[in-house]
Parts: structure tokens; sequence; C-alpha cells
């Protein structure tokens, strides 16, 4: 089953290489706002068959990130052959 998924960053990921899919709040890259509250991202994240992580996808709300990733398990439980790409979060 050979399947690609494009990640936001330009990256094409060969989901056979893939062990595992999923979200993380990344508070590395937080800022505070004008009020001085600080807001973390949420980052779709892949891990391959060596542990390394890959990011995906970066979203605002978990919510977002969260569908993106309801849609690409959707996407690869129907489709054979093809690439998947992965959704913009909106304002990055």
């Amino acid at each position: 089953m050979a399947k690609t998924i494009a990640t936001q960053y330009g990256e094409f990921l060969n989901y056979d290489n893939l062990v595992r899919i999923g979200v993380i709040t990344n508070w590395e890259d937080a800022e505070p706002d004008e009020n001085g509250i600080i807001t973390p991202d949420y980052e779709m994240i892949g891990t391959d068959t060596s542990g390394n992580q890959i990011p995906m996808g970066n979203y605002k709300t978990p919510e977002a990130a969260e569908a993106t990733l309801k849609d690409l398990y959707e996407w690869l439980n129907r489709e054979a052959y093809a690439v998947y790409e992965i959704k913009s979060g909106g304002d990055e």
C-alpha cells in the first residue's frame, strides 16, 4: 500500500515508514501575546520506524489539529494509492 503524506512544510512522508501519528501541545515556540498570555500551538507529529519525530502540521487550536488528524485517518482508511496533503492551520 503505497501512500504518501505531504506535510505543511513541503516534505513528503511514506506512510509505510510511520508507526504513529498524533497531536502534541507545543510550548517550545509559544510566545506571550500583547496581554502577556502564553498560548501554545498544537502540532501533528509522525513518528517513524527509527523513533524520529517528524512535524507534519501546526495548528492554533487542539480542535483544528484533531479535525485534521481525523481527516487523515479517514483518508488512510479509504485510499489505496494516493497523496494526502496536510491542511493549513490558518494563520501560521
